[in-house]
């Protein structure tokens, strides 16, 4: 047991213990093998000081050498492959610390918290105090760029449906899971002998019947698909289009917090579209309001 205790605490210092020998695996997992001139001019090191770091990850069957160009063993590849993993996902939660440790991440499936790396270049929105409910217009503005959208609301606000009025003039295609009670918030306020709305329409300036006839344009436009969500656990907002994922979650403590967590690279996109299929497998589809 010792023995394999030491083999460990051995790769792990071989690898986190050197920034030139993590560099190293690094350099040859993204970019293949290289000659010694190439990670001479790949790295600000001097060549002597590089030849024992080689040396050891050669020892540790992790480089081959073959006529002098070098690159990783089988095993070399799969463990600098979860090197990187492991770099990428402390590097999204050290960036954005407070996002992910004051929110409760629940909603979020294990597999896919688990390749939270996958995000990587990520900023956190925060709203400006004096419009607390204003729509985050760099989020829509991208939104409104895209050929296909994927959202997941908790809450709505009245402003939403004028937006989404616009992905139908821009003829993009819309997905939207929600939850039971928004569902149910909807469907009373498009009923033609309803007085009543469950948002205050007074902030869009429309009166009563324009607004439902809004609403309700969106609702029956073809290029709309809606599900109502049945998983317990939900995220407040979840925005996913092929330019921009956009997240926002529940604190802690179980409270609205309107922090959006956004990115734009291709593993995000990808990341955010897996999580919204989760939860439109369990989901129920509506044919009608």
């Amino acid at each position: 047991m010792s023995q394999m205790s030491g083999t460990s605490s051995s790769l792990l210092d071989a690898i986190f213990l050197s920034e030139k020998r993590k560099n190293l695996l690094l350099l040859l997992k993204e970019e293949g093998p290289k000659s010694s001139d190439e990670i001479k001019n790949a790295f600000d090191f001097p060549w002597k000081s590089m030849i024992p770091q080689i040396k050891k990850l050669v020892d540790l069957g992790l480089v081959i050498q073959t006529d002098g160009v070098y690159s990783l063993s089988e095993m070399g590849t799969v463990i600098a492959t979860n090197v990187q993993f492991l770099l990428n996902t402390l590097k999204i939660y050290e960036e954005n610390r407070d996002f992910w440790s004051e929110h409760d991440l629940s909603s979020i499936p294990f597999h896919l918290l688990t390749r939270i790396g996958e995000l990587g270049q990520c900023k956190v929105l925060k709203p400006d105090l004096s419009h607390i409910f204003k729509v985050q217009e760099d989020i829509v503005k991208c939104m409104l760029d895209s050929s296909r959208i994927m959202v997941f609301v908790s809450a709505i606000h009245p402003a939403y449906h004028l937006v989404c009025l616009e992905f139908i003039q821009k003829e993009i295609d819309t997905a939207i899971i929600m939850t039971e009670s928004v569902f149910e918030s909807i469907r009373e306020e498009c009923l033609q002998k309803s007085d009543t709305v469950f948002s205050d329409i007074s902030v869009l300036k429309l009166d009563l019947t324009e607004y439902k006839k809004e609403v309700q344009h969106f609702l029956d436009c073809e290029n709309s698909h809606f599900f109502v969500s049945d998983v317990e656990k939900k995220p407040m907002m979840l925005i996913v289009t092929d330019k921009i994922f956009a997240l926002s979650l529940l604190d802690k403590h179980g409270r609205i917090d309107r922090h959006y967590v956004v990115s734009f690279e291709p593993g995000a996109l990808k990341w955010g579209e897996e999580l919204f299929e989760y939860y439109k497998k369990n989901s129920r589809p509506i044919d009608s309001f």
